[in-house]
């Protein structure tokens, strides 16, 4: 391991980059490089146009409960209070978001930390929070 650090001291500049940024991320927490990697993704990748109706505003880090919140906008025929009052249909859009999060192998280390994943709907013509689910380490 050492002859190999030695190495990519040595190749070039780039490497240095590179040790550069592998020992920063050494002295970031866990929870600090999630806060750090939700920022950058929002300002990076967001809004971003899901399907027709569903935009990701963005994805927050946050503390209490530790975890992330995904801020969302629907707007043409998901924009309608109704189809949110429709318990079944919020319960059945419930289970296939759980089943999203206990299946998605990249958010591993975050359950084993127990975070919080919040989804949280909002209207394009109200601005109106329309829904707003919840998935618990309890759940997954």
């Amino acid at each position: 391991m050492k002859s190999f650090l030695r190495k990519l001291y040595t190749s070039s500049a780039v490497a240095t980059l590179v040790a550069a940024a592998l020992l920063a991320s050494c002295s970031e927490s866990f929870e600090e490089r999630c806060r750090r990697e939700c920022r950058d993704y929002s300002m990076k990748q967001c809004p971003r146009q899901l399907d027709e109706c569903t935009r990701l505003d963005s994805m927050v880090f946050v503390d209490e409960p530790v975890g992330f919140n995904y801020w969302y906008t629907v707007s043409g025929r998901m924009d309608a209070d109704s189809i949110y009052a429709d318990s079944r249909g919020v319960q059945d859009y419930h289970e296939q978001l759980l089943q999203s999060v206990r299946s998605d192998i990249g958010l591993r280390q975050c359950k084993e930390r127990h975070f919080t994943f919040t989804y949280i709907y909002r209207s394009a013509s109200t601005g109106k929070i329309l829904m707003e689910q919840v998935i618990t380490p309890e759940d997954y």
